[in-house]
């Protein structure tokens, strides 16, 4: 009797460590998002309430939305760049609303860089196979019995 699947418990890791990942991620995202659409908007600063709602919303859904998207459409790509590349894209399209001074811009760039990232990564790393296909049958016809 094996103690430790080694497979499954490292499977396990991998997932757990990308559930973390995202959500720091999400959160780091959270936090740098509610800066920049103060800035885009001219609001008056954000409160500590505001960050922490915000970095908690925004680290939750990453933390679902990371593995998920991570080990179906991505898994040729280092797990790093799974993380880091989507998130600086995404802050990437915030700084340009910023900069270009159009507020409704914050609500479409941040999402559309994100998306931008992940196809990215899909292009650079792509599947060897595509799933849902089946091997084609072989041949039968040829097979006599003995």
């Amino acid at each position: 009797m094996r103690i430790f699947k080694h497979p499954v418990s490292t499977r396990r890791l991998l997932q757990l460590g990308l559930v973390v990942t995202g959500a720091v991620a999400g959160a780091v995202f959270g936090v740098v998002l509610t800066r920049l659409g103060k800035l885009a908007t001219g609001a008056p600063p954000a409160t500590i309430a505001n960050y922490v709602w915000n970095a908690a919303v925004f680290g939750a859904l990453a933390a679902v939305v990371s593995p998920l998207v991570t080990w179906s459409e991505l898994r040729r790509a280092s797990l790093w760049r799974t993380v880091t590349e989507p998130l600086v894209t995404a802050v990437a399209g915030g700084c340009v609303a910023v900069v270009l001074g159009v507020p409704v811009l914050i609500l479409v760039l941040p999402p559309l860089g994100l998306g931008l990232g992940f196809a990215n990564l899909r292009r650079r790393y792509p599947e060897t196979f595509e799933a849902g296909r089946l091997a084609p049958i072989p041949d039968m016809s040829r097979v006599t019995e003995s």
